[in-house]
């Protein structure tokens, strides 16, 4: 929740006006008995155990001390209470965490409780309710009426503060449900605490004091792992779906989305350690999932000792001022709260998972097992996938030139039509090269000599290519390119300028079949086909097949070094 300095402001002053007030008033114009001091110590120590053992419902932490409160006001009055009051409200400012700035926390609390204890205890006085003996019945009747009148003001003041801030008041009904059912089961306790104390003095301590507290300790635990165990059998959903990926960049998009499921963040980032100091980022999610750099985060090239980023444990930043020892890494002004749990293969930090949070204290210590679990998961997953793509790279690549083979082109083909016929693309051409006279090459210089002059001839192409280019090696001699969206002319011009830069460049190779083995300089030529869809061709097959003849139709048969163009009727040659 996002609090201006304006709201601050209003705040500290509403309460210099009001809380003082109330007390004044509580002071001079309401009863109170005679304090027992010893009894006041065995209070206050069963409202700070109380408050020390809250229970996580609906991701919220819910203390149950309004029992305590009730009892003190049956028995002393609304000073002693409205005293313990402020007292529990200043022990649950650095027991619950919350974005919320403390002071402004303090200060509506304090102001929140004087208001209600003030209202509901006059409330109390005024149907009969008296700090003397009653009879049960109306006590239970004054009780339950001062209950009902605490629950229902503090509900009634947090809708106003909520509305005042602007925030989500849809949850309202749902919580003053809980707020109202939560203090009337609560009452009894409060009622037969005040009824024992004053039968049996602080001996009623351990009828109903103790009792309690273990019970809320064993609810409390119990809660705390039954939440953990869910989030553990998430994690593990998790894992299973980081296994079932085969793409490393599938790996990390399921991980930095899913991960969402168990840990609340605003920005994720994974952050590669190489060679154990140079930071690389590998992937992000600001909003959207990406590669390449962030716009919410930077970090420098190189990890030093003592920046704070912890290659053995998950730490937790949870404010400003822990985030600002993270030496050297920038982030987002609005965050606040930053994790980063390092990434271990065989027990080896090889990167960082980095999730950062615009709310303080957003991050909890239970969160910590789980995301050593699932970065664990993650290891394994990346460097399954990794070798996965390693065996499909081996089985689609030439092993001398490093180009796609034939089989990853016909493949790459269809997926080419199939866009073509979805109207993804509009056109496609395939351009077909053959180096000429390459028997005469391995039989002056040797064999291993035209594979250097081949692997040589692919670096050449390899500087044509772009981003949506295919180019495969056809077979022996012969490579091929595919080029979406290229109408004719545009692949002969590019096939000509190809051909014209292999004809002008010097190749340099060391002949296998001399003695000496000197570096020698060959030139030589290519003779070019080209064909292009929709024109030439229905499917990806007559593609290849009319830039094929094009080849040595226009280029082989008229003389070899020329680009051949496939027509209808005939190939033309573009000298």
């Amino acid at each position: 929740m996002i609090v201006t300095a304006h709201q601050k402001r209003t705040i500290y002053i509403l309460w210099l006006l009001i809380v003082p007030i109330i007390f004044y008033i509580a002071l001079n114009f309401f009863p109170a008995a005679s304090y027992d001091y010893v009894d006041m110590v065995i209070y206050l120590s069963i409202l700070i155990a109380t408050l020390m053992t809250s229970i996580a419902l609906d991701n919220v932490s819910i203390t149950l001390e309004r029992w305590v409160i009730f009892s003190i006001f049956f028995q002393y009055g609304i000073v002693a209470e409205m005293i313990f009051m402020q007292i529990a409200i200043f022990v649950l400012l650095y027991t619950l965490k919350s974005p919320t700035p403390k002071g402004f926390r303090l200060g509506f609390n304090s102001i929140n409780f004087a208001v209600v204890s003030v209202l509901s205890g006059s409330i109390f006085y005024a149907i009969g309710g008296s700090l003397q003996e009653m009879s049960l019945g109306s006590f239970l009747l004054s009780g339950f009426l001062y209950a009902s009148a605490y629950s229902l003001i503090n509900c009634t003041i947090i809708y106003i503060y909520l509305r005042w801030l602007k925030a989500e008041t849809s949850r309202i009904i749902k919580i003053a449900w809980w707020d109202y059912v939560s203090t009337i089961l609560l009452l009894p306790f409060a009622i037969t605490f005040c009824l024992l104390m004053q039968q049996f003095g602080s001996k009623a301590f351990l009828l109903i004091g103790v009792p309690f507290i273990i019970v809320l300790l064993v609810s409390s635990n119990y809660m705390k792992s039954n939440k953990l165990n869910e989030v553990l059998s998430s994690s593990t959903v998790i894992g299973h779906q980081l296994a079932e990926r085969l793409r490393v960049e599938d790996v990390f998009l399921t991980f930095i989305d899913k991960i969402k499921d168990v840990i609340t963040y605003d920005s994720a980032y994974i952050v590669d350690l190489r060679m154990g100091e140079n930071l690389v980022m590998l992937a992000h999610k600001e909003g959207e999932f990406c590669n390449g750099e962030a716009n919410r985060f930077s970090f420098p090239q190189k990890k030093s000792e003592g920046d704070g980023l912890d290659v053995e444990s998950t730490k937790l930043f949870l404010n400003k001022k822990s985030i600002s020892s993270l030496v050297g890494y920038t982030f987002d002004p609005a965050v606040e709260s930053v994790m980063t749990a390092p990434i271990k293969r065989n027990q080896k930090t090889e990167a960082f998972l980095i999730l950062t949070s615009n709310q303080r204290y957003a991050f909890e210590e239970m969160q910590v097992k789980i995301v050593d679990l699932l970065t664990g998961y993650f290891a394994t997953a990346v460097e399954k996938a990794r070798y996965y793509e390693r065996t499909v790279e081996k089985s689609v690549r030439c092993g001398l030139t490093g180009l796609y083979n034939f089989r990853y082109l016909e493949s790459k083909l269809d997926e080419e039509v199939i866009r073509y016929h979805t109207g993804e693309i509009s056109t496609m051409s395939a351009i077909i090269l053959d180096i000429d006279h390459f028997k005469s090459v391995n039989d002056t210089y040797g064999h291993q000599s035209g594979n250097d002059l081949l692997c040589t001839f692919a670096a050449l192409l390899r500087s044509y290519q772009t981003s949506e280019m295919t180019l495969a090696r056809y077979g022996g001699e012969e490579f091929v390119m595919i080029l979406p969206n290229y109408e004719k002319d545009e692949a002969v011009d590019l096939a000509e300028t190809i051909r014209k830069e292999v004809e002008e460049s010097n190749f340099r190779i060391i002949p296998d079949l001399s003695e000496d083995r000197e570096p020698t300089i060959v030139n030589m030529t290519v003779s070019v086909g080209v064909a292009t869809m929709p024109m030439d061709a229905k499917d990806g097959k007559e593609l290849l097949r009319n830039a094929d003849r094009a080849l040595y139709i226009g280029g082989k048969q008229a003389g070899r070094n020329r680009v051949g163009v496939y027509e209808e009727e005939k190939e033309n040659v573009v000298s």
